[in-house]
């Protein structure tokens, strides 16, 4: 009898810890950046590493193109933007908040410099 109450323990003490592990990965999103101006543009993530800064994967993105990235964990992203022409040094820099929901960000132009701003999510039905 002992034997059959310590397994079922088990098996709740299980569940319990599985329902933990996945409410994390449930308030995460997907994160959208489009680019809004007319030239081809690279997006890439820094971190800063023990003082220096690395650069993650850089992704091109010509004139309408979008890309979305799962988040994991809600936080605060680094991002740069480089001119695909000309990538010697950012055109803009900057953080955005990667809330836990889906997220969208537009690359634009906006008084004759690069700006990434939010796009509202349309309202659910």
């Amino acid at each position: 009898m002992t034997q059959f109450i310590h397994s079922r323990l088990n098996a709740f003490v299980l569940a319990v810890v599985a329902a933990c592990v996945f409410v994390g990965v449930a308030d995460a999103g997907w994160v959208t950046i489009k680019n809004d101006t007319s030239k081809a543009i690279i997006v890439q993530e820094t971190v800063i590493v023990k003082g220096r800064t690395v650069r993650g994967k850089p992704t091109k993105l010509l004139a309408g193109e979008s890309f979305r990235e799962f988040q994991n964990v809600p936080g605060i992203k680094t991002y740069e933007i480089l001119d695909a022409a000309n990538t010697t040094r950012p055109v803009w820099n900057g953080a955005l908040n990667c809330k836990n929901n889906s997220q969208s960000f537009s690359v634009t132009i906006f008084q004759g410099k690069v700006a990434v701003i939010q796009v509202p999510e349309p309202k659910k039905k």
